[in-house]
């Protein structure tokens, strides 16, 4: 089953269900293209909205800035991530980090901070500070999983220092 969303920008977000992800809660991915052929992929692969029978959350789930040219994708699972339609490109504005060492486990909703990025846009009249560096999203799955090495790193030592 699938929804297309036009956005005001000239996108089209496309979303499509995945099936059950957890007992009783189905997800759905999302596929971003514009009519000259430029796609944004990465978000086929995650889960971007949970149990959206009626399209609501589709419509409304990215708010954009006034020149269209970036966007706020809010998900199902309450991550935040930025995307750059004009370059292609995305980076994570709020996330959940989980991590364990045997019986001990750590969960933080957390702003990732990488690279000593600090950037600004503003969307729906709200200015974000962006901490984390923009990437295109074929590079990102390797810029992500070097940021979770130093993130899992950090919270070793400072959560699990003693276990």
């Amino acid at each position: 089953m699938k929804t297309s969303v036009a956005l005001s920008n000239g996108w089209n977000a496309e979303f499509e269900n995945r099936g059950e992800f957890r007992m009783s809660t189905e997800g759905w991915s999302m596929f971003l293209s514009n009519p000259d052929q430029r796609k944004i992929r990465y978000f086929e692969r995650e889960i971007v909205l949970v149990n959206d029978h009626d399209g609501t959350q589709a419509r409304s789930c990215i708010r954009l800035s006034d020149d269209g040219k970036h966007g706020y994708l809010t998900t199902g699972l309450e991550f935040g991530w930025i995307i750059d339609f004009a370059r292609c490109m995305i980076t994570p504005h709020r996330v959940y980090i989980s991590h364990h060492q045997g019986e001990k486990y750590i969960s933080a909703y957390e702003q990732p901070a990488f690279k000593r990025t600090q950037e600004y846009v503003t969307i729906s009249g709200k200015l974000i500070y962006i901490t984390f560096p923009f990437c295109k999203d074929e590079d990102f799955p390797c810029v992500w999983a070097d940021y979770l090495e130093v993130r899992r790193r950090q919270l070793d030592e400072l959560y699990f220092r003693d276990a």
